[in-house]
């Protein structure tokens, strides 16, 4: 298993900055003020003012995760042991384009993966009923306009347009000695909206502030379940139609809010800045149907948390630009409520990188970031069917490797 608390909170980490990387910016920081390529079409539109030709940027970001999940043996009650490890790295690619109609109205789109939720666990380990696999991936195609209202403020606006897909699989107790375990499966998929309302202001010609707030997005999201080797208890249900196999949930992508600030000094270096807030309690499905029937949903557990970007860039000759940056993201749950489908913990992590200029608006930008995402540790408590199972990350660490190219 590539651990999948690693695959959660990069989704997390992307749906805070959602391009990798930031022309102007240092690494993950600078999401709100930087505005100085393309990428400000999904990070801050209001910042697409700051472009006088139009320009576009495409990026992909490879995360690989070096932990693994190892169940504590001693306290859990279901045989199986540790999850399968799969080391194989998450890629999230992305597009902008930014286009000016007037010197005051700009527009833009961008194409996005805002965030990427799951975890890979294989059919065979202790914790089968509880998940074998989990994703949850949003792809978001956004339109946006920008308006320069003189000198120092500009506004911006965006529509998100995001398609959800759901897959899962979780093995099923038939409950009767030695039989083989069944299996429940669901795909699930599903368009939703949400919007960004934004502003920059120029204090002065090096200094700059952002502000960003995107709001709740809630998409419902449907399919079908199919039940194999169900077993006498759901077997029987599911042939007396007390359980069905149409399901429709309502997910929910929370609403943040993004401000930061950039600061050029005399030397030409610059130093920015971001403190985020999400609401992360409303993440998650709001109301499952099953067949039209609507069924109760428990809270999810999650938090609400912060997230904060500190960078620093500097030119060197010959077009280079080198920057190093930090940042930390608060665990979104408790240790008490954390689930094996969603292993949430606490971020932070250290980068650096380089852009070289080619001129003529085209650059290109490498960065490198180690990220410790949290040992996670899990205990689902006791369950007549499903069992007990306590585990943790061990090595919680990854390497994230993200490139672009503007022009």
């Amino acid at each position: 298993m590539e651990s999948a608390s690693f695959r959660v909170l990069a989704g997390v980490l992307v749906s805070l900055c959602t391009s990798s990387v930031f022309a102007g910016s240092a690494g993950f920081a600078g999401i709100a003020a930087s505005a100085d390529s393309a990428e400000t079409a999904s990070d801050n539109p209001a910042g697409m003012s700051r472009l006088h030709k139009p320009s576009a940027s495409i990026s992909l970001m490879q995360a690989t995760g070096l932990g693994t999940f190892e169940v504590d043996e001693g306290q859990t009650t279901t045989n199986g042991g540790d999850p399968d490890n799969d080391l194989n790295p998450v890629m999230i690619p992305q597009a902008y384009y930014v286009r000016p109609f007037t010197e005051s109205l700009h527009g833009g789109i961008s194409l996005t993966i805002p965030s990427g939720f799951g975890s890979e666990y294989g059919s065979d380990w202790a914790g089968r009923y509880y998940t074998d696999s989990y994703s949850l991936v949003y792809v978001a195609v956004t339109p946006a306009l920008s308006w320069r209202i003189n000198e120092q403020w500009s506004i911006g606006a965006s529509v998100g347009i995001n398609y959800i897909s759901s897959q899962s699989e979780v093995a099923i107790n038939t409950l009767v000695p030695g039989a083989a375990d069944g299996k429940l499966e669901a795909n699930l998929d599903g368009v939703g909206t949400n919007f960004s309302l934004s502003l920059l202001w120029e204090m002065t010609a090096k200094t700059r502030f952002g502000l960003v707030y995107t709001s709740e997005s809630k998409t419902d999201i449907d399919g079908d379940l199919k039940f194999r080797n169900t077993g006498p208890v759901i077997g029987g249900l599911l042939e007396r139609g007390v359980l069905g196999d149409k399901i429709e949930v309502e997910q929910v992508m929370p609403q943040r809010i993004i401000g930061g600030i950039y600061h050029e000094l005399d030397s030409g270096a610059f130093i920015v800045a971001d403190l985020a807030w999400v609401e992360f309690s409303r993440f998650g499905t709001n109301s499952v149907s099953l067949d039209g029937e609507t069924i109760d949903v428990e809270d999810s557990g999650f938090n609400n948390f912060w997230a904060g970007t500190l960078g620093y860039g500097f030119p060197a000759n010959g077009g280079l630009r080198y920057t190093l940056d930090t940042f930390y993201v608060q665990a979104p749950v408790d240790d008490s409520k954390r689930t094996l489908a969603m292993p949430l913990d606490r971020m932070w992590g250290i980068g650096a990188g380089v852009q070289v200029d080619h001129g003529n608006g085209k650059a290109v930008e490498f960065n490198l970031h180690l990220v410790d995402f949290g040992e996670s540790p899990v205990d689902t408590g006791p369950s007549a069917v499903r069992g007990r199972v306590v585990g943790e990350t061990e090595h919680p660490y990854a390497v994230i490797i993200s490139g672009a190219y503007h022009f």
